[in-house]
């Protein structure tokens, strides 16, 4: 929430730390009165970053930072040692786009579209994954989490699902060694099709109790002897 938000940057005045909030998914909230961090940070302690590659075009590679006045020569001398430069036609196309209130257009769009295909998910998740399941239900963006049941992992899931030609990401990837979770997919709503999602899910979830019943009946070695 907006007073949560509040608190956690007073927070960071308080305790001189910075915050980088990486807001790539902003575009596509659909509460309008949902601010950023960035907007309650008059003491400079936000690192606000936008991404345009998500919610506009993947191959445009662009995105745009505020840093604290404090950073931005240190900013500028790392990025030129990594990069040289930003592509300035890429950069020039973006703000003719910008500016000509297309972007905006495409915005409205692309999020009636996700909410569209993320209530598809989630109702697909309710009716189809088994009850020692959970799954996360964001109010926004194109991903979405499910808990496995625990004798089954991501790693198991991901390998059975790319044989139907069914493709979830392993989460623990997402997780330093000592947090990480072996049993968390993600899924990713961006590239699917409306009509494939239930059926989507609905072979990832014989999936999961097909190798959670066979983990219950057979030894470890037998079972990955058997996969």
């Amino acid at each position: 929430t907006n007073s949560e938000k509040k608190k956690i940057v007073e927070l960071a005045k308080k305790y001189d730390v910075y915050i980088v909030e990486d807001d790539l998914l902003g575009d596509l909230d659909p509460n309008a009165k949902s601010d950023s961090l960035f907007s309650f940070d008059p003491s400079g302690r936000v690192i606000y970053i936008k991404s345009f590659s998500k919610v506009f075009l993947p191959g445009l590679r662009i995105a745009a930072v505020v840093l604290p006045t404090i950073m931005i020569n240190n900013f500028l001398r790392y990025k030129f040692s990594s990069d040289f430069n930003s592509s300035a036609l890429s950069q020039g196309a973006l703000e003719i786009y910008l500016k000509s209130g297309m972007f905006n257009s495409h915005l409205k769009r692309i999020k009636e579209v996700y909410l569209t295909k993320m209530q598809i998910l989630q109702e697909a998740c309710e009716l189809f994954l088994p009850a020692n399941t959970h799954f996360s239900k964001p109010t926004s963006g194109f991903y979405l989490s499910i808990s496995l049941p625990e004798n089954v992992t991501a790693k198991q899931a991901v390998h059975m699902l790319n044989e139907q030609h069914i493709y979830v990401d392993d989460a623990s990837r997402m997780f330093l060694p000592e947090y990480k979770k072996e049993n968390l997919l993600r899924l990713s709503i961006s590239q699917v099709n409306e009509s494939h999602i239930k059926l989507g899910v609905e072979q990832l979830a014989y999936c999961i109790s097909l190798i959670d019943r066979r983990k219950k009946s057979i030894t470890p070695n037998r079972f990955f002897n058997f996969l």
